[in-house]
Formats: C-alpha cells, sequence, structure tokens
C-alpha cells in the first residue's frame, strides 16, 4: 500500500481538475494491438510516426476492449482509424497504416463539415487512457473505467488508447466528438458518464476540459455549467486575453455569465510516476 500512496494520482489528488485537458484542435487515432511503448507512437515505424506527427492534430494508438478484441500484436492489416475536429468524428478501415496526407485530408474535409467517401461518422466514442508503460495510474486506474463502461454502455463505441495527456488525473478518458476530457471518473459514476455522451452533454464535475480551448477557457467553461446548470448546449460568445488573466462571456439560450479567470503559479508536484522530479504546473482560478 505504500508504494501506491506514492503514485502521482494519489500524490496529486488535491490538484484541480478543471483546466488540465491536454490542448488539440483535432484527434487522429490509429489501430494497433500492442505491445504500446512509453511514447505514443514509439510502436510504429519511426519514418512513419514522424510524418503522423507533422499533422495538425493530437495523435494516438487505440485498440478494442480486451473482451472485444483478438490475441493479435502489432499493426493490423486493415487498421481502423479514428479522425475528429470540429464537432465531428468519422472512421474508416484502411489498407495498411493510412497516409499522413490521407489523414491531412480527412482532417479537411470535417474542417468543412463533410465526412469524406469511405468514412463513416460516429454518433459518439469514449476513449479510455490505459497506456502502462508511459504512467502505471493509467492502467491500473484505466482498466476499471473501461471495463465499467463495457458494463454500462454500447462497447462498440469503446477503445483503449495511448496517452491522453495528464495522468495524475487518471482515469481519464476522451469523448468524442466534443472533444471533451474528463478525470478521476469513479465507478459508480459511469452510468452517467456514458449516458451524457451519448446524449451529447456533458458531466461538469469530471471535465478536465474541451481540448479546443486552452486552460483558462476549459476552466471558464466549466465554471460557467456549474453556475448555470447547463450539461447541453453551451456557446463561448467571446473572450478577451489581458497579461494572466482571461475574461469570457457564455450563453445559453437567453442566459448569459461573463467570467474572468487568473493564471496563477502552482506549487511543485510529482506530475508522474515515472519522473522523480517536480514541476509546478500553473493554476486557474475564477477570480471576481
Amino acid at each position: 500500500m505504500a508504494d501506491l500512496d506514492r503514485t502521482c494520482a494519489v500524490l496529486n489528488a488535491d490538484e484541480p481538475l478543471a483546466g488540465s485537458a491536454q490542448r488539440a484542435t483535432a484527434h487522429v487515432f490509429v489501430e494497433h494491438l500492442g505491445p504500446w511503448g512509453a511514447g505514443a507512437l514509439d510502436a510504429l515505424d519511426p519514418a512513419y510516426a514522424a510524418g503522423l506527427s507533422s499533422l495538425d492534430a493530437a495523435i494516438g494508438l487505440v485498440r478494442r476492449p480486451a473482451v472485444e478484441r483478438d490475441s493479435d500484436t502489432g499493426l493490423p492489416s486493415r487498421p481502423h482509424v479514428i479522425v475528429a475536429t470540429n464537432g465531428l468524428v468519422a472512421i474508416a478501415r484502411t489498407d495498411g497504416a493510412p497516409r499522413a496526407a490521407e489523414l491531412g485530408d480527412v482532417l479537411a474535409a470535417l474542417s468543412r463539415g463533410d465526412v469524406p467517401d469511405g468514412w463513416t461518422p460516429a454518433p459518439w466514442l469514449i476513449l479510455v487512457c490505459t497506456h502502462a508503460r508511459r504512467d502505471a495510474c493509467c492502467a491500473r486506474l484505466g482498466r476499471p473505467l473501461l471495463d465499467a463502461l463495457v458494463d454500462a454502455t454500447d462497447d462498440a463505441r469503446l477503445w483503449e488508447t495511448t496517452h491522453l495527456g495528464g495522468h495524475r488525473f487518471a482515469p481519464t478518458c476522451l469523448a468524442l466528438p466534443s472533444q471533451v476530457a474528463y478525470g478521476r471518473v469513479p465507478t459508480d459514476r459511469v452510468p452517467e458518464l456514458g449516458a451524457a455522451v451519448e446524449a451529447g452533454e456533458v458531466v461538469p464535475d469530471l471535465m478536465r476540459g474541451r481540448t479546443t480551448f486552452g486552460p483558462a477557457l476549459q476552466v471558464a467553461e466549466i465554471a460557467a455549467r456549474e453556475q448555470l446548470g447547463v450539461r447541453g448546449v453551451l456557446d463561448l460568445s467571446s473572450f478577451t486575453a489581458l497579461g494572466s488573466r482571461t475574461t469570457s462571456t457564455w450563453r445559453a439560450g437567453d442566459r448569459a455569465l461573463t467570467l474572468t479567470v487568473e493564471e496563477r503559479p502552482g506549487r511543485p508536484r510529482k506530475v508522474s510516476c515515472a519522473k522523480d522530479t517536480l514541476e509546478a504546473k500553473p493554476v486557474y482560478e475564477v477570480v471576481p
């Protein structure tokens, strides 16, 4: 138990969840059955991984939950590929590893609001980080979350994934197409989370943030949802950033709320089980 008490997820249990989502305007995931290395793309050919990394998107590897996949390893001959941006998510099975240029074209199409031929729109997906080689907390806490989701939701819409950023907030998952990251999801709230994602809604107190926003706007959106009691559509009307302060206005129907978030220095923390050095991450707080 002493070792578990020193894991990054336990040591940082007091760190605010809001504002911790990894920033990404788009996401690309390629099916790879494992084993996964410490880096998200370490399992791929270096030249191919470099091509994927050139895309303007967060790149990861995925595989189906263990109960749904066979015993094969490595890159399948026809891997599933998931691309998400602009409120859309599309899936295809490609002949071999998809070329970076092809994925760039898919991203461009989705950005225009179009789903390309040969790609299928998905109403929703949940991707759970189980990336043990990156951080032990991801697997130790992520796998029970995935198992609970398998029991509570449509397992055809569930995937294991490599690193989503912020393993100290494990268990973490990413909902698509909303691009909302969640953390510290307790198993007794899995049915609530699954139902919300399927309905196109969010669970504000479990949100790390929407990846299309920077940390200050992530914090502001979550605070606005909690104050307005909104789980559905909430629009960002405007925002301004001046120094350490970001002021934004949010609208839900005929209601509007303006919030100011301030960036402040955080205290040094052990941000990963794999690192002994401490890092000081900024914190973001709603201020009067």
